[in-house]
């Protein structure tokens, strides 16, 4: 964990995903945060990616929907 501040769109990554879990009671898949934010799939892989290695989120490699928001910012 270098540098654990979060950029604004990495922030709105995080919401998206807090506000899925909210509503649905269970993660979003990749595409629905892109869908949602308005952005490429590989964007948000490589948002996600930094918020894991900042110790925000992790997930289960090779599984779907197991995103788990590990701390609020």
């Amino acid at each position: 964990m270098r540098n654990s501040k979060i950029t604004k769109r990495q922030l709105e990554v995080l919401a998206a995903i807090s506000d899925f879990i909210n509503d649905n009671a269970f993660p979003p898949a990749q595409q629905e945060i892109a869908d949602k934010l308005h952005i490429s799939p590989s964007t948000v892989k490589s948002h996600l990616d930094s918020l894991k290695r900042k110790g925000y989120i992790t997930w289960d490699e090779g599984r779907p929907r197991t995103i788990r928001i590990l701390k609020e910012p």
